[in-house]
């Protein structure tokens, strides 16, 4: 029964760690962990707390005051008592309300939403560049994983090989200096393989720091099994909609500049106790209303300037439109060229990589029965782990441009 258990909970952590390797579970660990987007979600969190308070304030504001002043008068010497009543005592519970049309309270709320919208963009372009930085990251790892576990089969090989080749070296079918020749290549594969898992462990530590997870263990990777994700169009990416965000902010900006220069009427009132106790204090209590009105009649131009202000910006944002779609256009056109030459490229180093490891079975066999000079194999065995790495590079490559693909479609 121990054994049963021991077993199970040892499937159970092969699974567990295998299910942390992939992509997917780097990129979701990155996003947790980034407090880039905990202070997005804050910020998000602050602009709806921020509207609150605007609704808020254009309700009755009740506030309660309280001013008292003695002047005294000494030998005739003090503040003429007709200025100051010798005195003044109050305490008053006041209020004001401004009448703010509807129109207003909309365009406010406009900008707290629209606000709220930019924070959330920024929110899906940190994102963006998130995952970017981690796929490339998790490409370059697992490319590297892909070239040391052909490197390890070569070793493999190699390892069998020596010790046929010595035995028949032993024999004399072959020259001393001849295996010393395949045994320095050996030597050479075995150094090349031990550099190359050196180098994967620091990039997997590379991985690891982009995505804030403290970890030293070696981990293989699964498969990215990129995508392309083709959003049809510039006009459909975050960074055009930030354009258009932008476009509604400045629209919202010059109506609030206009709602700026309309008439106010602010209601005002108290209630309490105002007396100098001079004449008939206890009957002082009593109330006022009243109203403040205003109406902007001329501001030196202020409005005039600040909406050729708002053209201007218009203006550069009508730019910045027009050259991203030129970058883009540009920059998927480019891609998309890669790409297809890319596949072309693999489909030729696949088909040589084939002939090469046709070849070198067939002169393994040969060299076995001492029908091959060892100096010829190893010049087949070069080849074919050259081949072998470039055929990686190439797959690795076309991941690597999918993903700059993906980022400009986001």
């Amino acid at each position: 029964m121990r054994n049963e258990f021991s077993l199970l909970l040892f499937l159970l952590s092969a699974f567990i760690a295998n299910s942390q390797n992939t992509l997917n579970d780097y990129l979701q660990t990155a996003i947790k962990n980034s407090p880039v987007f905990i202070d997005n979600q804050n910020q998000i969190r602050s602009v709806e707390f921020d509207s609150m308070r605007i609704r808020a304030s254009y309700k009755p504001q009740l506030n309660f005051t309280s001013n008292n002043f003695y002047a005294p008068v000494v030998n005739g010497y003090g503040y003429d008592e007709i200025i100051t009543n010798g005195g003044n005592y109050n305490a008053l519970l006041g209020v004001n309300y401004t009448i703010a049309g509807k129109n207003i309270l909309n365009n406010r709320y406009s900008a707290f939403n629209l606000q709220k919208q930019i924070l959330e963009l920024d929110s899906k372009l940190s994102e963006r560049d998130l995952k970017q930085a981690v796929t490339a990251q998790y490409i370059t790892v697992y490319g590297e994983q892909q070239v040391l576990s052909n490197a390890k089969n070569v070793l493999d090989i190699l390892k069998e090989e020596n010790l046929i080749l010595k035995g028949i070296t032993e024999r004399g079918t072959y020259k001393q200096t001849d295996y010393l020749s395949f045994l320095v290549n050996y030597k050479q594969q075995e150094l090349s393989y031990s550099q190359q898992k050196l180098q994967v462990q620091t990039d997997i530590y590379l991985l690891n720091y982009l995505c804030g997870i403290v970890d030293t263990s070696y981990i293989s990777l699964s498969d990215p099994s990129l995508m392309i994700s083709d959003r049809n169009g510039h006009e459909k990416t975050i960074q055009y909609h930030q354009f258009y965000l932008d476009s509604l902010k400045l629209q919202n900006s010059i109506e609030q500049l206009h709602f700026n220069y309309r008439p106010r009427l602010t209601l005002l009132g108290d209630a309490g106790y105002n007396t100098t106790f001079i004449y008939h204090a206890e009957r002082n209590f009593g109330a006022s209303v009243g109203f403040n009105f205003s109406v902007p009649i001329y501001d030196g131009s202020q409005r005039k300037l600040q909406i050729e202000k708002f053209k201007l910006s218009e203006n550069t944002r009508l730019s910045k439109v027009e050259f991203f779609k030129k970058q883009y256009s540009m920059k998927q056109m480019q891609l998309q060229q890669q790409l297809s030459e890319t596949e072309k490229l693999i489909s030729e180093a696949r088909g040589l990589f084939e002939i090469s490891n046709t070849l070198l079975n067939a002169n393994r066999k040969l060299l076995e029965t001492g029908d091959l000079r060892i100096a010829e194999y190893v010049l087949t065995l070069t080849s074919y782990i050259s081949l072998q790495v470039t055929v990686q590079q190439l797959l690795t490559n076309k991941m690597q441009l999918i993903n700059q693909y993906n980022y400009l479609n986001f």
